[in-house]
């Protein structure tokens, strides 16, 4: 009852409307590589679709190898689209190979005058690519569970009806064939074809806003000249309260002012990157580290004793020294000032409070060193910074 060259005329819009919404939307923002591939893929099924409905009214060889190698050369740009957005790498060579791979053998076939050969094996290499795509959106599920869950399993299904198709092949109509094998499994994954391509277009264009959000939201709270937290994120994750045994340290470089007049705002641009990098080398893996402003940078340390939390900031000390003069050749220093929270834990505002008076006092002593402030909390004549041995001398 249902007629093959509709079905296939069907798929054949269908594909090029996607085809058509997905490159627009790549060409909206730029930012998704992965949809230009997706779309391109999409546009070689739609054309392959059009080779196949020739073949399906009037059976010939250039028909059915234009049909089934288009076809396969989609698949396989559909697969390196889904690569693509896993890993954020080229997807050229992957597309290259998976399109040679599955394409020589179907013309081999076809040169050699087994056209039904041809079908069954571009079918399998069909079922492959697609398997190779689901597998793919699986592997990349963590940035978006369910819609790259969904995707997943959606092409996964399809990829499955495509090995009966196959298998009928070979076993009822034989190597040769007088035109396109008619079969129950024909029908279903066409079918099938039909029901997914607008459910992938869905999910895909979500996929893509889903990323598009993640990526404002990492720029929203991240510092683009260091790539560190800025101040926003550095509260969004200690909202109220730093937990027990953490401590805070704040550092400034020194006489900044000064860089920037003398040497340009080009060049004080560099000295924060290059503080920035003092500060993130052998950093723990739980530690939050932040530029809260112009010169000045936040660390959170947690489960931390204060003489380690000491030795770790003045590392990072003498490593912005040591980088300063042997790659800009200037004379950079940096003043820190630590506070710890205790076994109670401490208000996010409060232990950076101690921290900063503790660096006031770095500042007022000379400059390049650190210094360890007392808790706020106990007594006022208690409460005067420490310098612990004029570390930064």
């Amino acid at each position: 009852m249902l007629d093959f060259a509709s079905l296939l005329v069907a798929i054949g819009f269908a594909t090029a409307f996607l085809a058509a919404i997905l490159l627009a939307a790549w060409k909206t923002t730029r930012r998704d590589g992965f949809l230009f591939s997706c779309a391109v893929g999409t546009l070689l099924v739609a054309v392959s679709v059009g080779f196949s409905t020739v073949d399906s009214i009037d059976p010939s060889w250039w028909a059915q190898g234009l049909g089934l190698g288009l076809l396969l050369a989609g698949e396989a740009s559909l697969y390196g689209s889904a690569a693509q957005f896993r890993l954020g790498t080229s997807p050229g060579p992957r597309i290259i190979l998976a399109t040679v791979i599955s394409v020589v053998p179907v013309l081999l076939s076809l040169f050699a005058g087994y056209n039904g050969l041809a079908y069954s094996v571009s079918y399998a290499g069909s079922a492959a690519l697609l398997l190779l795509v689901a597998h793919q959106f699986w592997l990349a599920r963590a940035e978006a569970p369910m819609t790259a869950t969904g995707i997943a399993a959606l092409y996964f299904l399809v990829g499955l009806s495509f090995l009966p198709r196959a298998v009928l092949v070979l076993t009822r109509d034989g190597l040769i064939t007088a035109g396109p094998p008619r079969n129950w499994a024909q029908d279903l994954s066409l079918i099938l074809i039909i029901g997914a391509i607008p459910a992938l277009g869905a999910m895909t264009m979500a996929l893509s806003q889903i990323r598009t959000a993640h990526a404002h939201r990492r720029e929203a709270l991240t510092d683009s000249l260091t790539g560190l937290m800025n101040r926003r994120a550095l509260f969004d994750t200690h909202d109220v309260s730093i937990p027990p045994y953490c401590v805070a340290i704040l550092f400034d470089i020194d006489e900044f002012k000064a860089i920037n007049d003398t040497h340009g705002h080009a060049m004080g641009d560099r000295v924060i990157a290059l503080f920035a990098k003092a500060l993130k080398l052998d950093l723990p893996a739980d530690a939050s580290a932040a530029r809260i402003g112009g010169e000045e940078f936040a660390l959170i340390l947690r489960d931390i004793g204060v003489d380690e939390a000491l030795r770790l900031a003045d590392a990072v000390r003498r490593r912005f020294i040591d980088l300063a003069a042997s790659e800009v050749g200037l004379p950079c220093t940096a003043s820190a000032g630590l506070a710890a929270s205790g076994p109670l834990g401490m208000r996010t505002d409060r232990i950076l409070a101690d921290a900063d008076r503790a660096l006031y006092e770095a500042k007022r002593a000379g400059r390049n060193r650190v210094m360890v402030g007392r808790p706020s909390q106990l007594p006022a004549q208690a409460s005067a910074p420490t310098d612990m041995g004029n570390i930064g001398g």
